[in-house]
C-alpha cells in the first residue's frame, strides 16, 4: 500500500503541493486502490485542464476585452484630471497621484501596457494600450479626448488594414 501515493502523484500533472496535502487526508479515511486511481485521474484533468487555459491564445479576447475597459477608464480619470488642473491633461503619474487611478496602471495590467502622451500644452493626450506579448493580446488600442476607443494605427496590431484607426465596436 506504501507505493500508492507514488503512482497516484504520476497522474498529478504539476500540483505536488494537491498530493502532499491530499495523500494524508485520503490516507486517513482508508481510501482503496480503485479509488487513488480515481482520484489521480480527477486531479490530473484539473492540472491538465489549467495548463490548456493558461496556453490558450483565445485568452487574448479577455485581456482586449480589460484594455478597451481600462481606456474608458483612463479617458474618465482625464476628463476628471482636466476640470482640476487649469485644462490640463495629466500622465499616468499625474492621475495616480490624483488618485484618479490606482498604480497598477504603471506596469503590465491585463496583459497589456498603457502610455498616456501629452501634447506640448497638455491640451490634448493619446493613451494607448498595447500588448505585452502576442500571447496576452492581439491588437492595439488608443484613445484622445473625443474619449472613443480606436484599433490601432500601426497594421499589425489592428484586425484587418480596413479598422485601422477606426472605433471599436
Amino acid at each position: 500500500m506504501s507505493s500508492w501515493p507514488r503512482r497516484a502523484g504520476c497522474f498529478v500533472i504539476g500540483s505536488p503541493a494537491l498530493v502532499g496535502i491530499a495523500l494524508p487526508v485520503l490516507l486517513i479515511w482508508g481510501m482503496q486502490a480503485r479509488q487513488w486511481i480515481l482520484v489521480g485521474i480527477a486531479v490530473g484533468i484539473v492540472g491538465f485542464n489549467t495548463l490548456l487555459s493558461a496556453l490558450d491564445p483565445g485568452r487574448g479576447g479577455l485581456n482586449e476585452s480589460a484594455a478597451v475597459a481600462n481606456l474608458r477608464t483612463i479617458n474618465t480619470a482625464e476628463v476628471t484630471y482636466l476640470s482640476s488642473a487649469a485644462g490640463r491633461y495629466g500622465t499616468i503619474t499625474d492621475l495616480i497621484d490624483a488618485r484618479l487611478l490606482d498604480d497598477t496602471f504603471m506596469g503590465t495590467k491585463a496583459g497589456y501596457n498603457y502610455t498616456i502622451t501629452l501634447d506640448e500644452a497638455a491640451s490634448g493626450y493619446t493613451a494607448e494600450a498595447l500588448p505585452a506579448s502576442s500571447k496576452t493580446g492581439r491588437y492595439g488600442y488608443y484613445s484622445v479626448p473625443d474619449a472613443v476607443v480606436r484599433y490601432s494605427t500601426d497594421a499589425s496590431l489592428a484586425p484587418t488594414a480596413a479598422q485601422i484607426g477606426k472605433p471599436v465596436q
